[in-house]
């Protein structure tokens, strides 16, 4: 008889905003466009000029020195606004200067222009909610290197995902639903959460950033819409996932009741070659969840914004790794949902759990495997976990530490 599962609880406080993307804004009058400062020039004079003469130079055009590169000679030139391309004319035109030049401006290579990500700690912490910096996956610098591939799926076994969601859509290469409800949508709103923290489309100027951005999803609805499931759909979504190629199977769900079948499922996963990935739990304890207690899964505790272990996080020798999960904005339905509805959002929104952690460790399994690493599951969970940052509680919270992307790709 199979027994039903219960969920692990996950809310917490959402308060949804619409974020303009945050970086330097550069508007200007008559010089337009983000490649230059709209008021700085470098001006370099020639050797023979001397500070009266450069004095004057400045004084005709309006010129205030606001700094120098000493080394190299050159003056950063602070100019009236909107008026850089008439004043590197004028400069130009001085017989005592060697070369004018905008001062360009550049941006971290790496960083998508998804609005939300500045609030993505958990893929680049600089410290924006009050956290450690760096206390994050690295996310960026791993993208750097890859963002995973197409041909790589990574299976959401869930409540399902939002079908039509701007962020997901294009995202989703297959759907099968092993529950009684009548629709692989999302009606509950965990498995849409999960999916954007692994995959999420990227650098589309919407929304939020995915771990592994170029990865295929695969929506495998093992729990109904009320966020439940017996484990002979989760077995057999498994099962499902591994004979559909499937690389990573994300499982943020666990019962407390251990199972054969269960454990045999992630054992013919596994031996097909998928790495499976599962939630450690929320109740602060060491008591194993199945099936993330299973010697095939990557059991995945979750951490804080300061590299912590989160207050609510399972622990203990049985849990490999750990993954933030604190405060982890993703996707939420387009529309209602059970989560969306209680938190009073749609689209977009805020939660907690070792279920926000799982999604990350997935998202690095998927960008290992567009690797070299990637040359069977277990490299790429080798490197997934050996890679991790040992951070505090590594070896007595979790085994090895907190995952890091780019380490595992690099």
């Amino acid at each position: 008889m199979c027994m039903r599962l219960v969920r692990i609880g996950l809310v917490s406080v959402l308060v949804l905003c619409v974020v303009l993307f945050l970086g330097p804004v550069f508007a200007s009058g008559g010089d337009k466009g983000d490649d230059f400062a709209p008021d700085r020039l470098l001006v370099k004079f020639k050797a023979d000029a001397d500070g009266a003469a450069k004095g004057k130079v400045h004084a005709r055009h309006g010129g205030r020195v606001i700094g120098e590169i000493a080394a190299l000679g050159v003056q950063v030139v602070e100019v009236p606004a909107g008026k850089v391309k008439e004043k590197v004319e004028a400069y130009k035109a001085e017989k005592a200067v060697e070369y004018v030049e905008p001062d360009g401006v550049a941006q971290a290579v790496g960083i998508p222009n998804d609005p939300l990500f500045e609030k993505q700690w958990g893929l680049n912490n600089t410290g924006q909610t009050g956290g450690t910096p760096d206390a994050d996956i690295d996310a960026p610098e791993a993208w750097e290197i890859t963002s995973s591939a197409p041909a790589v799926k990574v299976a959401i076994l869930e409540t399902g995902i939002d079908q039509d969601h701007e962020d997901l859509a294009a995202k989703i290469a297959a759907n099968v639903n092993f529950t009684t409800s009548p629709t692989v949508d999302d009606l509950f709103g965990h498995g849409t959460h999960v999916a954007g923290i692994a995959a999420a489309y990227t650098d589309n100027g919407l929304g939020v950033a995915g771990a592994a951005y170029a990865a295929s999803l695969v929506n495998v609805k093992v729990l109904d819409d009320t966020g439940s499931g017996y484990y002979s759909w989760i077995a057999s979504g498994i099962i499902w996932a591994a004979d559909n190629g499937a690389k990573v199977i994300n499982m943020s769900l666990g019962g407390r009741l251990p199972s054969l079948t269960l454990r045999r499922a992630v054992d013919y996963a596994w031996a097909k070659g998928a790495v499976l990935v599962a939630a450690a739990g929320n109740s602060n304890t060491t008591k194993a969840l199945y099936p993330a207690y299973y010697r095939n899964c990557i059991a995945v505790a979750a951490t804080d914004a300061n590299d912590l272990k989160a207050s609510f996080s399972n622990y203990g020798k049985w849990v490999d790794v750990a993954a933030p999960g604190v405060g982890i904005w993703s996707t939420l339905p387009n529309h209602p949902s059970v989560i969306g509805n209680y938190l009073g959002v749609t689209s977009y929104g805020l939660l907690d759990g070792t279920s926000m952690a799982t999604p990350h460790v997935a998202g690095v399994a998927a960008l290992v495997w567009a690797t070299g690493y990637g040359t069977s599951n277990l490299a790429v969970r080798s490197r997934v976990e050996t890679t991790a940052d040992r951070i505090a509680g590594s070896g007595t919270y979790w085994v090895y530490g907190r995952v890091n992307a780019y380490n595992a790709v690099q």
